[in-house]
């Protein structure tokens, strides 16, 4: 009787806390895709398929070819709209730390101004909203194909 109602009470010690980390990033993803959507719609932008890749939040609205993206963490104030028309390239860029390491992910955006980079994934991030860096580069890719169609033929 003892020893089961301690391994009650040590399996309540290890399943309440990670039960709450995913109950609370869930709900943490569910605010930032509502504040991208209600900030894009304000600026009369109609995004589908918000997608929420470590710290970013990032949609696109093909009809208007205007890319939005923001983090996780503070998506009002850090929410940024591309006009892909004004883009010339969009790529998914990495930075190897090793053969078997990344230290930096996302895209990067060549403007007629400069360039945007859009982190998917930073190594020292301390917020550690991160996944595995090559499946952040497998996003930056399939997000580079996304976004290709959109740029102005130069």
């Amino acid at each position: 009787m003892n020893t089961t109602l301690i391994g009650i009470i040590i399996l309540l010690l290890i399943f309440v806390p990670v039960g709450y980390l995913i109950l609370n990033t869930t709900g943490q993803d569910k605010r930032a895709k509502k504040t991208v959507s209600q900030l894009s719609q304000t600026k009369g932008i109609q995004v589908k398929n918000i997608e929420v890749i470590g710290n970013c939040v990032i949609a696109v609205d093909e009809a208007s070819k205007k890319l939005v993206y923001t983090s996780k963490t503070n998506p009002s104030a850090d929410f940024k709209v591309v006009d892909m028309a004004e883009v010339r390239d969009c790529r998914a860029k990495s930075i190897k730390q090793s053969e078997k390491t990344l230290d930096w992910v996302g895209l990067e955006l060549l403007e007629k101004t400069g360039r945007v980079e859009i982190p998917f994934y930073i190594e020292n991030d301390e917020e550690g909203y991160t996944k595995d860096p090559f499946v952040c580069l497998q996003d930056a890719k399939r997000w580079e194909g996304t976004l290709r169609p959109l740029l102005k033929a130069s």
